[in-house]
Parts: C-alpha cells; structure tokens; sequence
C-alpha cells in the first residue's frame, strides 16, 4: 500500500467548525476522547499491518466511527462525511460517491441500519483513483 496521509483531530475539527459555519448547527465538542478515539480508528495497526486494508475501508472507518460516537454537540454526520471525503481526496481518489446516494447511506449509518462493513464495500464501489 502506498504512504496513506491520515486526517488528524484538528483536521477534523477544522471540517467540523467550516461546515457549522456555513449550514448552520451548534459549535463545540461533547467529549474529546469519542473524538480522539474516532480519528485513530482508520490508521490503528496490529503486526505491522492497518486493521483496515485499503483507503476505502478507511474512509468508511472516519465515516462509521465519528457518525457513532457523536463526539460533536452538532454536525457529526455532516463532520463524518466531510472527513470520509477529504480523507479519501488527498489519498489519491477521484471519483467520489454521488451525494443523493451518500446522503442516504449517511441516514441509514446514523440509524443504526449500516455497519462499517456494508459502508466499506459500497465506497469501494463508488470510488476510483486519479490517473
């Protein structure tokens, strides 16, 4: 796997601040350790080797773990999906989801109908490399 650049707490807090500034919502973090814990998920290792294999399962990791843990007073769906994304641009990915079918699935994982797994297979069918 090529060198991935991971996002880090302040990355994502950036991300949320913009996106309650520009669609409204309440600023302010709930608990900084759901956040921290939520934000080392997609880089976390065992022998070596990233639990989570590819930049798409990453992503979904970023996506699924701040999305769940709620870490934000507001916008932590908006948050989870901006990180997912921006995670996914500066390693290399071009092709995005569409966002009418990212807003669904982004429903679905907050209503507990998505687990990590599913979200990983479908960005990886949703996703492609730049040229």
């Amino acid at each position: 796997m090529e060198e991935v650049l991971f996002l880090s707490v302040d990355d994502v807090l950036l991300l949320h601040r913009d996106t309650i500034d520009s669609d409204g919502g309440s600023h302010g973090v709930r608990d900084y350790g759901l956040l921290d814990a939520a934000v080392a998920m997609p880089r976390q290792q065992f022998g070596g080797k990233y639990l989570h294999e590819d930049v798409a399962a990453m992503a979904a990791a970023y996506m699924f773990h701040i999305a769940q843990n709620h870490p934000f007073v507001d916008g932590n769906k908006r948050a989870a999906v901006l990180s997912a994304l921006v995670f996914l641009n500066v390693n290399g990915i071009e092709t995005l989801p569409d966002p009418k079918e990212l807003d669904s699935v982004t429903l679905q994982l907050a209503a507990g109908e998505m687990g990590k797994d599913m979200l990983t297979r479908w960005l990886r069918n949703q996703i492609s490399r730049k040229k």
